[in-house]
């Protein structure tokens, strides 16, 4: 009887260390791995001269348009060179007709009248491709700073210093 009770004692023992081991006949499951948090990107930065300064001017109306000597031509002269040097990659500066070939017309037209704001006069570019300019609402300049299709030579743009006219009041 001895021997039935130490083999049953092994049987209870060998029972209840299967069961404290879990005694589950499925795998384990992995801990689960922790999400990689993504690298914030950084915020683009526009390229300088990339957006047109809001007018702190009124709009004018009613305007009579002439051709006097230009008052502004050292503004747009000096937002024309700002371009060139602040923004070279619209230009092609080995290409050269009068001055340099323009790369990206939009861009160079936005980046002149920008330069214009930076330094204190208000532009607008005109659906004709000229830039109109003005430091106060008594007159604004006209000038075409692109040279435009049609004209010589046929393609391409190139920076142009071109004075039209100027109104008065302003035109914008």
């Amino acid at each position: 009887m001895r021997s039935a009770c130490v083999v049953g004692g092994l049987f209870l023992v060998s029972a209840s260390v299967l069961a404290s081991c879990g005694g589950s006949s499925s795998p384990a499951q992995p801990a689960p791995l922790p999400s990689a948090t993504p690298t914030p990107q950084p915020t683009p930065v526009p390229p300088p001269l990339s957006s047109i300064p809001p007018c702190s001017l009124p709009t004018s109306n009613l305007a009579s348009c002439t051709k006097p000597n230009p008052q502004l031509k050292a503004a747009v002269n000096a937002a024309i060179d700002r371009t060139i040097t602040g923004r070279p990659d619209l230009f092609d500066l080995n290409d050269v007709n009068g001055g340099p070939r323009i790369l990206n017309y939009q861009a160079y037209m936005v980046a002149v009248v920008a330069a214009l704001g930076e330094a204190g006069s208000c532009g607008k570019v005109d659906a004709e491709g000229e830039i109109m300019v003005k430091t106060a609402n008594s007159f604004s300049e006209h000038w075409i700073i692109a040279s435009r299709a049609g004209w010589n030579p046929p393609s391409g743009n190139w920076v142009q210093r071109k004075y039209v006219g100027a109104c008065s009041p302003s035109a914008f």
